[in-house]
């Protein structure tokens, strides 16, 4: 699914009512239908009770005028309460403020002059609460009698369900403006906006509803929006089944660069991922005195011992045996627990250059490269850099708060600048990529915050791109696979005490639903 900004979903509206002739008032019906079979889904018991619709002045305000015009018809208890004048109102809003007097709604209008709390009442009587306040286009902060209702609103407790976002959310970055509604369920129109995904948009937001009003394929398809919610639904068109004739020889041959003394495990995580995911072979170049170690580690995978340095990682020296090694193969993947050794990041700055394949950065890799970003300019194939935030600090010279506090464009800005596909780790993770795509993670838990996860992820996407996978499609893949597997282990049952290893045994499944497997099956 696309991800729009508020100006964009405007411009499909727009194109949707000149060019197709769809009229407005007939979109704002779709939303507010389609808000109230969200309604009855996530409140079903709340239909018979107080419902109050707290309403601004723009068209958000309208699709709380048509909910309630829906709801009393159903036979809610139902009163509106406008915030500003309808003497403000116009257009299609306006026509549905008139319906509602003319259906002898309740409607209280706010005195801006009159005694707040006398007012108050109207809203605080409630068992549910729709909140129509404020939309998409918020810009400035929320100020006045609005910020006043919003907090009141907050501070009740009861069940909210917001109108396309939470008033006060900023649409573009999730911040809240001052003051935003937290609501128990927001009902979003035509497509999802960047600010229900970004923190800490998701802890306003609640559960989520994207409502089809009406907008036609071929409308949105033609806006060139370059944002991506990865999901199911999505990612299940990138991936199909594997021929009956396909073989190890043409499935991909991942390498992967890792371990140190202390470290071996990143490297036989880095290989399980990448083999998990289909690749057809998988080699693992690892200081050669840590060969025998690996040897017992990993079954599946082969191991080539190469040069180490006196502390036992992976020495300069084995530049020309690891150059001549990838000649025929597909991708390789350096970084976990390779350590911080000079030889090592000299190794890993010679490979960056001269690899025959496409790469995947992670952990001390990153940290390799991250005094001289402009250097992955020069990589002649793909780049995927998978950074935590602290990691993407040591990057951009920016603060962790900073990066944390500007996701989208630190990633986005980074790709573009330096010509590679950035994985921008955390709670919805961010997929960028040098042509300016951008896409969010839909997947993952709690449960994986622990050592090992990207490691993992790191050998997941390299066995993607072994399979001829592009890096933008290769990194998405490997991304909701990855939290797809841990929610998939998980379930409901903790959000604690995951361990990176459960993940391997959930990928097969993940990737057998997104081919169109529902179950396995057994043949006799």
């Amino acid at each position: 699914m696309r991800i729009a900004t508020a100006s964009e979903m405007a411009q499909l509206d727009r194109r949707t009512i000149e060019e197709v002739g769809i009229p407005g008032i007939v979109l704002m019906e779709n939303a507010a239908r389609g808000a109230a079979g969200f309604f009855l889904e996530v409140f079903p018991d709340l239909l018979r009770k107080r419902i109050t619709v707290v309403a601004g002045s723009g068209n958000n305000a309208g699709d709380g005028f048509v909910l309630a015009r829906i709801f009393q018809n159903s036979g809610g208890q139902v009163r509106v309460v406008c915030l500003r004048p309808p003497d403000g109102l116009q257009g299609d809003a306006l026509t549905n403020y008139r319906i509602l007097e003319n259906m002898g709604t309740t409607i209280h209008i706010w005195d801006e002059e009159g005694d707040f709390s006398s007012q108050w009442r109207w809203i605080e009587e409630s068992d549910v609460i729709i909140d129509a306040v404020l939309g998409t286009g918020l810009r400035n902060e929320v100020r006045g009698t609005y910020r006043k209702v919003i907090e009141g609103i907050n501070d009740l407790g009861v069940p909210v369900l917001a109108v396309d976002i939470p008033s006060g959310l900023h649409a573009g970055t999730g911040k809240p403006m001052g003051a935003a509604i937290r609501a128990r369920a927001t009902a979003t129109f035509g497509l999802i906006k960047l600010g229900h995904l970004l923190e800490p948009g998701t802890a306003y937001v609640g559960r989520l509803s994207v409502v089809d009003i009406g907008i036609p394929v071929h409308i949105v398809e033609s806006a060139d929006i370059r944002r991506w919610w990865l999901d199911h639904e999505l990612l299940s068109t990138w991936i199909a089944p594997r021929p009956p004739a396909a073989h190890k020889g043409n499935a991909g041959h991942a390498v992967v660069l890792a371990g140190s003394p202390g470290k071996t495990g990143a490297a036989a995580l880095a290989c399980l991922g990448a083999g998990r995911v289909g690749a057809g072979l998988v080699t693992l170049l690892i200081p050669s005195s840590l060969n025998p170690i690996l040897e017992v580690k990993l079954t599946e995978a082969m191991t080539v011992p190469i040069p180490e340095t006196e502390d036992h990682s992976p020495s300069e020296a084995a530049l020309p045996l690891i150059l001549d090694f990838l000649q025929d193969k597909q991708a390789l993947a350096m970084g976990p627990g390779i350590s911080l050794h000079s030889s090592t990041q000299t190794l890993v700055k010679n490979l960056l250059v001269q690899s025959p394949c496409p790469m995947v950065l992670d952990a001390d890799a990153i940290t390799a490269m991250a005094p001289e970003p402009e250097r992955f300019k020069d990589a002649p194939h793909p780049v995927v850099l998978t950074p935590h935030p602290g990691e993407m600090s040591r990057l951009t010279g920016k603060s962790t708060r900073e990066i944390q506090e500007n996701r989208v464009e630190t990633a986005g800005e980074f790709a573009v600048k330096y010509g590679v596909t950035l994985v921008l780790k955390g709670h919805r993770s961010l997929i960028a990529s040098p042509d300016g795509r951008l896409a969010v993670n839909s997947t993952g838990n709690p449960g994986m915050a622990c050592g090992g996860m990207g490691d993992v992820l790191t050998g997941m996407i390299a066995g993607f791109l072994a399979q001829g996978f592009p890096a933008f499609e290769a990194a998405c893949l490997g991304v909701y696979i990855h939290g797809a597997a841990a929610d998939r282990r998980m379930g409901e049952i903790s959000s604690r005490g995951l361990l990176a290893s459960d993940l391997l045994e959930e990928i097969p499944g993940v990737i057998g639903r997104l081919e169109g497997f529902e179950a396995p099956s057994c043949k006799s």
